[in-house]
């Protein structure tokens, strides 16, 4: 049955179910713990013999609407302490108040079905949902978030043990790479953000929208098995327990960078909303790529699209301002006579970001006697400047019918644009007579939009339907990067002051005189069900079985077209090195672009310069969860049929890739309660790894930061991983956890980045390795000091620390050709720490939290024979950040974000002796980002 049939059935039965509603009655109340008169959050409330009950939030209160008039038994049930039983009489129409003050016990309690909306943002609650999961998981909070500057969810997601932060954007799991992850919002498979490797680009998801982020660090039947690092589970806010609205300003000091010269190129009216559809792009009526190239290099045509392109070479001078951002949030409830509700929940925010990093980049020649000093290939100095600006929307609807039917509608839209610009200055010295000025000058918009509409329906109290069907939109746009470089003679000091000579190519490219126009469409539409049926249940947990399907269809079209400004050879040459002497603002004006003695535009774009490509995956599972004593199986079978085509060229014809891979995924999970508050889980499961689809076309790309080319590789197969997970887990008080796990991983045919051998330049691709193994262990401890010491300062104090050590060895096998056939993985760090100690003074509203991290030596990009192998060094990370509430309406929050201002450095093993000593290995890149003070007000508008 198609989806929207299948909606219009569930609606159609919601309906008829208020329609038949009896007259009925609610109860609410609060429930408070007895030593600490502290209100508990996610407490369960239930009518006892039924189904009908709720959580409490994170205030402590509950509600159950819909309750049959009558005598009943209301039952307040929590892990830890001792289940209170208290009769009450509820009147039809009327609402009965009940409060519960619970004393901790040792004793266990019985499992309790949550059927209402329970309040899943705090920490407790996340505590809760580890202890109950099936799978092994780790988990971040809203009400821990609230606590950080963490502003995005990258930031947000390097709190989580075991995880690791790659570009301040991607993330590792497990020093697996980010390729190796799997996405899911609102348990949706999100889209690859980025159009040169499979990976998700967390800084798109503000903070703000979070209600807390799960990660699955085992596979279960019931979750997609394309991963082998995890499954980051990301929530967004869409139940609130009373109305709000907030507005948000926030202003940010960058060292280095506020205040101080800042350079752009020119750029459009429109790129404060983060889109350029005009100035930019090339025009509707510019000639196709056969055109440009068919005809002649004088012809007219050439000169008039030259000129239809903007003049915009020359970057300007500007003072940057300060970061700033504003953000408004709505929050909506309405209770209806039947007892149904309606929730909204919105959130739209708008931010500026600017940064200038200084960044020393420095190449070194190839050598074979490592006993000799190395010689430079060139040494760099590259000013990098860009200018973020990002809209984020979220806007999700859910109608609660009754406790046993919910329907949700979500959706989460980002519009983000990245200016840049890159002056970078120096020596090559295979020319050391000559100093070099190169420049990039560009601009990129992304689009995404996620969108799902999610059913739960209990059926009856051993029946459970779950159904969702959504779709994304990915586009990103990059109109006219423009990358040239530029030459003076090298004649000491001052010589930067001299004239330069604009590097003209003998025909395009993509570095020299270049205009790049780069965009990708991405559609995804999906669609799954899952039905839950209970075969018995017993104070030890329910024995279910649980079956689903899940369908995901995308597709992908990329293209792109490259340009270069050249000077004829039947053109007078003085006339040209004249020419080429201009200066940037007025060089390739219209007057210099004339097939008479000037500049002519030839297109370099090849038929490997885009790609078209879809995905088709069918999935289905069964699994079943049994309590035995004190031990739960959950053991399962996933089978997936992926069909992955992609349509390219190369240089020598059409490849076309057709390639269907049936998986069957078992999984077994096992968790063994030893007391009431400590469990052992042991877990296996296979996953695989699918190629994405940038990285099996055949595209190559310059990335001038790295000055380095990618490219893929229609060759690559699927990766298999046997994965093994053992783990300890105690949980002394609410929301506290001390655990230790170990890992293991074995892969079949990794996918692996790869260096290819070219002139001077290294070229990345991607390849199969014969085999990798990961090997790791973790710890975390999640502790509030409240009544441990004999100090008022100290009972407000807790502390989240959380560690790893991992080991990795790769062996490439048959495609080690040019560089070491077994080493780590790449990316993957030794050892994570993150620790974390917060001040919480709940009387007076105010908190201070710190966090810091650290990781071990990591692998950047992978050397061979001529480039060795890169390393990205530790570094010491530290946040501060306090926030204090004012008064009811207006909270405050200020911090310093990365105060120790660390330097990034990336390190070349020059002796080859796979580890990195900085006396003896030579530094490849070098800079500082800078510490950033921020400072931001949330004002409480409540509704009238």
């Amino acid at each position: 049955m198609k989806s929207g049939a299948l909606t219009t059935l569930f609606l159609i039965f919601s309906l008829f179910t208020i329609l038949n509603a009896q007259e009925r009655g609610s109860i609410h109340g609060e429930v408070q713990e007895l030593s600490t008169k502290d209100f508990l959050p996610g407490v369960n409330v239930f009518i006892e013999g039924t189904t009908i009950g709720a959580s409490t939030d994170i205030n402590g209160h509950f509600e159950i609407n819909n309750v049959p008039a009558g005598s009943h038994k209301l039952v307040c049930s929590f892990l830890g302490y001792v289940k209170q039983i208290k009769d009450i009489e509820v009147t039809a129409g009327k609402t009965v108040t009940v409060n519960f003050v619970l004393e901790e016990s040792s004793q266990r309690l019985g499992e309790v079905e949550i059927v209402s909306q329970r309040a899943t943002a705090t920490e407790n609650a996340v505590m809760l949902e580890m202890k109950d999961a099936k799978q092994l998981i780790s988990g971040v909070s809203r009400q821990q978030i609230s606590r950080s500057q963490d502003s995005d969810a990258a930031k947000v997601m390097q709190r989580v043990p075991g995880i690791t932060i790659v570009g301040n954007r991607f993330v590792m799991i497990r020093g697996v790479a980010e390729r190796y992850n799997q996405v899911l919002i609102n348990d949706v498979i999100a889209p690859s953000t980025e159009v040169d490797r499979r990976t998700f680009s967390f800084d798109l998801i503000q903070s703000d929208a979070i209600d807390r982020m799960i990660i699955n660090k085992t596979a279960s039947a019931d979750t997609p098995g394309d991963f082998a690092g995890g499954v980051i589970k990301v929530y967004t806010i869409n139940y609130v327990d009373e109305d709000f609205t907030n507005v948000n300003l926030g202003l940010g000091y960058r060292v280095g960078t506020t205040f101080q010269d800042f350079y752009m190129s020119n750029g459009s009216n429109t790129d404060f909303i983060a889109l350029d559809n005009s100035f930019r792009p090339l025009p509707a009526d510019f000639p196709i790529t056969r055109v440009m190239k068919e005809s002649p290099r004088n012809a007219t045509l050439r000169q008039t699209a030259a000129h239809s392109l903007p003049n915009n070479w020359n970057p300007i001078r500007s003072t940057v301002l300060p970061n700033y951002s504003f953000g408004v949030s709505l929050g909506r409830k309405k209770t209806f006579e039947n007892g149904s509700k309606l929730v909204s929940t919105n959130n739209l925010s708008y931010s500026k970001k600017f940064q200038n990093i200084v960044r020393d980049f420095t190449r070194y020649d190839a050598w074979t006697d490592f006993s000799e000093p190395i010689n430079l290939f060139f040494k760099f100095e590259d000013d990098m400047y860009e200018e973020e600006t990002s809209i984020s929307a979220m806007s999700n609807w859910s109608y609660i019918i009754n406790s046993r039917h919910s329907i949700k509608f979500s959706n989460l839209f980002n519009q983000i644009a990245e200016e840049r610009t890159t002056l970078r200055s120096g020596v090559n010295f295979f020319r050391p007579d000559e100093l070099r000025k190169d420049y990039l000058l560009g601009f990129r918009s992304r689009t995404i939009y996620s969108g799902q509409f999610e059913g739960k329906h209990e059926f009856s109290p051993v029946n459970n339907l779950r159904w969702v069907t959504g779709g994304s939109f990915l586009g990103e746009n990059e109109p006219d990067l423009r990358r040239f470089r530029t030459y003076t003679e090298n004649t000491g000091p001052g010589a930067e002051n001299g004239i330069f000579t604009m590097i003209l190519p003998p025909s395009s490219n993509l570095f020299d005189a270049s205009r790049y126009y780069g965009k990708l469409k991405e559609f995804s539409v999906n669609n799954g069900l899952d039905y839950t049926h209970t075969l018995a249940e017993s104070s030890r947990g329910k024995m279910e079985l649980k079956g689903g399907t899940y369908v995901d269809y995308r597709k992908r079209d990329f293209n792109s077209r490259y340009f270069s400004f050249l000077y004829p050879g039947f053109s007078d040459p003085v006339i040209g090195e004249q020419l080429s002497q201009l200066p940037l603002d007025v060089i390739f004006s219209n007057e210099n672009v004339t097939p008479a003695d000037g500049f002519i535009l030839e297109e370099g774009t090849r038929p490997i310069d885009s790609y078209a490509s879809s995905n088709f995956l069918m999935s289905g599972y069964a699994m079943i969860s049994a309590p035995i004593g004190l031990l739960n199986i959950i053991g399962g079978l996933r089978v997936e049929n992926n069909q992955q085509k992609l349509d390219a060229q190369d240089d020598l014809g059409p490849i076309k890739i057709d390639n269907t891979v049936l998986s069957f995924l078992p999984s077994l999970n096992l968790s063994y309660s030893i007391t009431e508050r400590s469990l052992i889980r042991a877990a296996y499961s296979r996953t695989v790894n699918r190629p994405e689809f940038r990285e099996l076309a055949p595209f190559l790309f310059y990335d001038y930061q790295l000055d380095a080319g990618r490219a893929g590789n229609p060759n690559l197969e699927t990766a298999t991983i046997d994965n093994f997970d053992l783990r300890y887990e105690i949980y002394p008080r609410l929301g506290e956890v001390v655990s230790l796990g170990a890992f293991y991983k074995r892969f079949d045919k990794p996918i692996e980045n790869i260096t290819n051998i070219t002139t001077e330049q290294p070229q990345f691709t991607y390849a199969n390795a014969d085999y990798a193994e990961n090997l790791g262990v973790e710890f975390e401890f999640r502790k509030s000091f409240k009544q441990v010491f004999n100090s008022p300062f100290l009972d407000r104090m807790s502390a989240n620390v959380n560690a790893s050590y991992i080991w990795s060895e790769v062996n490439l096998g048959a495609a080690a050709i040019n560089q070491e056939q077994v080493r780590p993985l790449q990316g993957q760090s030794p050892y994570i720490i993150n620790l974390g100690l917060s001040y919480l003074d709940n009387a007076n509203k105010f908190s201070v939290s710190a966090y810091y991290n650290i990781f071990g030596d990591r692998i950047f990009s992978v050397g061979d024979v001529l480039f060795p192998t890169i390393f990205e060094l530790p570094r010491n990370s530290l946040d501060i950040t306090i926030t204090k509430e004012i008064n009811k309406m207006i909270a405050i929050k200020a911090g310093v974000r990365d105060l120790l201002n660390a330097q990034y450095r990336f390190v070349q093993d020059s002796n080859r002796d796979a580890r990195i000593d900085t006396d003896v290995d030579d530094t490849v890149f070098a800079f500082r980002m800078g510490q950033l003070i921020s400072l931001s007000a949330t004002f409480k508008l409540h509704k009238e």
